[in-house]
């Protein structure tokens, strides 16, 4: 073998691999392109890898193409395409007497109409977007009205839930609630610092029990079941406080004097959590107005977290409504009273009559 023969082998050897490992990432781009076209610009009838011209493409007068055309270079149409055409770099010429009856895309040209005849949309892109910006691009696309209409739906939703939370609450732990709407009553100053408190140290408390469990083998197993947990009980006591907060404050809006225990606590509920709803629900009918809008949605923010701190500190210092002094102090009397047949001072006792008339 001569030294030609050994130098051209070597150089075989060097280049094949690299010829390959260049094709595959061509390819690879290439679909990543075709993805883009069938998903994010919705172009219907994509053709694969394989069929997608490599470089320049002409459809000739007098010829019809019944499907997509997507070449990596400029495409001239004198015949009629049925489908749409797209270049991936280059221009998109129709020419007099061609006709496209899909879309013309031109990635990184122009499409030119030159007398002829599109008949969907003419588009000249710089670069295909990516899946997730024609995700954005199609949202941002619906009308004021749909923006407005689905944000209201969702804090409508949002309060349906509340209150079905709500009415669970008071049906199966409505002590609680009362304990800790007592709670904010008596201590309202001091369960919001007890609130801020608990926000703040609720991750490094996480962090604390996750470190403890991780020490011993048979705790390293549930550090999945104690973060679910603590997330559930964390999210629990911040429910029962925000609603013991709306039951406070509707109580002061809905008296109903007339209607039961159970009716007056539950209209209060919904009164409470209907007022607070009221700021997010003028929030979402001012989303075609940024400015309004935001004005709005930062105080109705404010004014829910304020709500969610006060509520959360009342469950803190409550035991999430286990720790009742008020109706234990409240029962301790019911049962003296209970107890003593006659009054605790006692009664004035009355005169006996006597032999011989003696008083």
């Amino acid at each position: 073998m001569t030294a030609l023969t050994k130098g051209l082998l070597s150089a075989l050897f060097v280049l094949v691999p690299g010829v390959v490992a260049a094709q595959s990432v061509v390819n690879g781009g290439l679909i990543r392109d075709l993805e883009r076209l069938a998903r994010g610009e919705q172009v219907a009838g994509v053709p694969s890898a394989d069929s997608v011209s490599p470089g320049a493409r002409t459809i000739a007068a007098g010829t019809t193409v019944t499907s997509t055309i997507v070449a990596r270079g400029p495409v001239d149409v004198f015949g009629k395409v049925a489908g749409s055409v797209v270049s991936l770099s280059g221009n998109v010429t129709v020419h007099r007497g061609g006709v496209v009856t899909g879309d013309a895309i031109a990635v990184g040209g122009r499409v030119v109409a030159d007398s002829g005849q599109v008949g969907g949309e003419m588009r000249n892109l710089s670069a295909l977007p990516t899946i997730f910006g024609a995700a954005v691009a199609s949202g941002v696309t619906q009308t004021p009205a749909q923006r407005t209409v689905q944000s209201a739906t969702v804090v409508a939703g949002s309060f349906g839930i509340l209150l079905i939370i709500g009415v669970g609450v008071l049906l199966f732990a409505g002590p609680n609630l009362d304990e800790v709407v007592v709670t904010l009553q008596g201590r309202f100053a001091r369960t919001f610092w007890y609130g801020v408190i608990g926000q703040l140290f609720a991750l490094p408390g996480l962090l604390i029990l996750i470190v403890g469990l991780v020490l011993t083998i048979i705790g390293i197993l549930l550090v999945p079941f104690a973060i679910v947990a603590y997330c559930i009980a964390g999210a629990g006591l911040v429910t029962l406080g925000f609603l013991a907060v709306a039951r406070l404050v509707g109580g002061a809006l809905w008296r109903g004097r007339d209607a039961s225990a159970r009716t007056r606590t539950l209209g209060a509920l919904f009164a409470g959590l209907a007022l607070f709803f009221a700021l997010w629900i003028a929030a979402s009918l001012l989303v075609w107005a940024p400015l309004a809008g935001a004005v709005i949605r930062a105080a109705a923010l404010a004014v829910t977290w304020a709500a969610m701190t006060l509520g959360l500190g009342a469950a803190i210092l409550s035991r999430a409504g286990t720790h009742r002094r008020f109706a234990s102090t409240a029962r301790a009397v019911e049962l003296a009273a209970w107890q003593t047949p006659t009054p605790v001072a006692g009664i004035v006792a009355a005169r006996r009559t006597v032999a011989g008339g003696a008083r």
